[in-house]
C-alpha cells in the first residue's frame, strides 16, 4: 500500500508541473497571422508549349491565415495565398539560348488547414500545420513575345483552365514572444513557400 502512494505521489508531483505549463499556453481562440514564404508551390507553373523550363523570377508568396482554437492544442482555419511569378522561358536558336518570352504568373490559393501546438512554453511554441486539399487560381500574361517568330500555346480563356490544387504541409514551425503577440519562422512545402516568417496576433479572449 505504501508502493501505491509513493507511486501515486510521483504521478502527481509530475502531472503538477506539466498541467502548470499547459496553462501557459496561447489560449488566444482566435489569432491571425501575416507571413512570406521564399520558393512557393514550385509546381503550379504554366509551360507553353516544349521550351526549356524556365528560369524564374520568384519573388515570394505573401499569405495570411485565420486559425480558431478549438482547445489549447488544436486549432482550425484558413489560409489566403498570393504567390506572384516571372517566368523567363528560352528556346535554342541557330545554336543559340534565345529568350522566347516572359509569362506573369499570378496565384491566389485558399486552404483550409489544421494546426497543432505540440510543444508549448510560457515564450516558445512549437507547431505543425497541415492544408492538404485547396484551391488555386492563376491568372497569366505573356510578355516580350513574338507570335510571328514563335508559336506558343496560351491557357484556355475558360475559368476552369485557370483552376489548379493547392496545399500546404508544414512538419515544424516555432513562434517566440508573448500570450498576444509572437513573431514565427515555419519549414514546409507548397503555396506558404519552404521557409518562411512572419508575426501572429491573437485577439484577447472574452472574460
Amino acid at each position: 500500500m505504501k508502493t501505491k502512494f509513493i507511486i501515486l505521489g510521483l504521478l502527481i508531483a509530475i502531472a503538477v508541473p506539466v498541467f502548470a505549463q499547459r496553462d501557459t499556453i496561447r489560449s488566444n481562440k482566435n489569432e491571425f497571422s501575416i507571413g512570406y514564404g521564399h520558393f512557393p508551390a514550385s509546381s503550379f507553373r504554366y509551360r507553353p508549349g516544349c521550351f526549356i523550363y524556365p528560369e524564374t523570377d520568384n519573388i515570394g508568396a505573401f499569405y495570411a491565415t485565420y486559425t480558431r482554437r478549438l482547445t489549447k492544442v488544436i486549432g482550425v482555419g484558413v489560409t489566403a495565398c498570393v504567390d506572384p511569378i516571372i517566368l523567363n522561358y528560352h528556346d535554342q536558336v541557330n545554336g543559340e539560348r534565345t529568350l522566347v518570352c516572359k509569362v506573369n504568373q499570378n496565384s491566389i490559393a485558399i486552404l483550409p488547414h489544421l494546426k497543432i501546438n505540440w510543444l508549448n512554453t510560457k515564450y516558445v511554441n512549437l507547431y505543425s500545420k497541415v492544408a492538404p486539399i485547396g484551391i488555386r487560381y492563376s491568372t497569366y500574361k505573356q510578355k516580350e513575345y513574338y507570335p510571328d517568330l514563335y508559336e506558343i500555346q496560351s491557357p484556355y480563356d475558360s475559368f476552369a483552365d485557370h483552376i489548379g490544387y493547392a496545399y500546404q504541409i508544414t512538419p515544424i514551425g516555432i513562434e517566440i514572444g508573448t500570450k498576444r503577440c509572437a513573431g514565427f519562422m515555419q519549414i514546409g512545402m507548397g503555396m506558404e513557400g519552404t521557409i518562411s516568417i512572419g508575426f501572429r496576433y491573437g485577439l484577447k479572449d472574452k472574460e
